[in-house]
């Protein structure tokens, strides 16, 4: 079975030779041979731990923020609704006030009529 390598990887090989260089060990060769590469990776240090551990903190902190923020603005809407439905009870009362006293404007003003169309004077002159 013939096995195509790249070039690079002949060019390495055969500059090794040349030079008297070890060969390159491959991944397995680096593998422990009584535990298994998790076990070994585990107890391996992780050059990345504080940077990732530092990144980890502080998108906690802009998380939590940003939870802040939210329920502040929820509570600055539900604020705002509340004082605009205030205004809209306080705005409806005071349209229902406008119609009943217009309705009874007019009911004295059509009795005011009836009562000058009957002959009553002073009704008519009454300004309704």
């Amino acid at each position: 079975m013939k096995i195509a390598l790249p070039h690079k990887a002949l060019l390495l090989g055969a500059a090794c030779a040349l030079f008297g260089l070890p060969a390159l060990a491959s991944a397995q060769d680096a593998a422990p041979q009584d535990g298994s590469l998790a076990e070994a990776m585990a107890d391996a240090p992780d050059p990345d731990a504080q940077a990732r551990e530092r990144l980890n903190r502080e998108q906690a902190a802009a998380a939590q923020s940003q939870l802040e923020a939210n329920a502040a603005s929820q509570q600055a809407h539900d604020e705002a609704v509340r004082e605009r439905e205030a205004i809209i009870q306080q705005q409806e009362a005071a349209a229902a006030k406008a119609a009943a006293d217009h309705a009874a404007a007019m009911a004295r003003w059509e009795e005011a009529v009836k009562a000058c169309r009957r002959g009553d004077r002073a009704r008519c002159e009454a300004g309704y």
